[in-house]
């Protein structure tokens, strides 16, 4: 029992801090208080869905750049996905350098886009208790980045337990 309400706290702590951040990111790496890699899987550009359409303001087939990736952690000898990411991305609404470190496929999306004055806002947090191939699932998390007001990206967010079993974040409140 001890150990549940454990974990439900620093559920609840993390998910306080995604609904405050401009930087999924950098707050997953603070809660590890070590370094993030982004690790893409997909990286496609095609038409927009509808919803996605409506989401970012553009009309619909829309050619927009689709992502999906890891952020991991290295431990010995391993990577190990602590979140997934996900993103759709109207790129001809970024800059030709922020264009071009996506196109490297090295880089997450956030990190690209920080530098760029992006805001994040938070659409939802919510828990989950689902399981895929990388384990236990906590939260789920969507929003939307602007950059000088204008929409440039929706965004999913999964977190894995994982998290929690790498991570030496204590319960107390984080300083900025």
């Amino acid at each position: 029992m001890h150990c549940e309400n454990d974990v439900d706290s620093k559920v609840r702590t993390l998910a306080a801090w995604l609904r405050d951040t401009d930087t999924f990111t950098g707050t997953i790496a603070r809660w590890l208080q070590s370094p993030v890699e982004y690790s893409s899987l997909r990286h496609e550009y095609r038409p927009v869905t509808a919803e996605h359409a409506s989401q970012l303001g553009i009309p619909v087939g829309s050619t927009v750049l689709f992502r999906r990736g890891y952020l991991e952690v290295r431990s010995p000898g391993a990577r190990q996905p602590v979140a997934e990411v996900s993103a759709v991305v109207v790129d001809h609404r970024l800059s030709r350098d922020a264009r071009q470190a996506l196109d490297s496929k090295k880089v997450a999306l956030g990190s690209i886009l920080s530098s760029q004055g992006m805001r994040r806002h938070t659409q939802s947090v919510t828990t989950s208790s689902a399981v895929d191939d990388n384990g236990p699932q906590v939260l789920r998390v969507a929003a939307t980045l602007t950059v000088a007001d204008e929409l440039v990206a929706a965004v999913n967010e999964i977190v894995y337990r994982r998290l929690f079993d790498l991570g030496r974040q204590s319960l107390i409140s984080p300083t900025v």
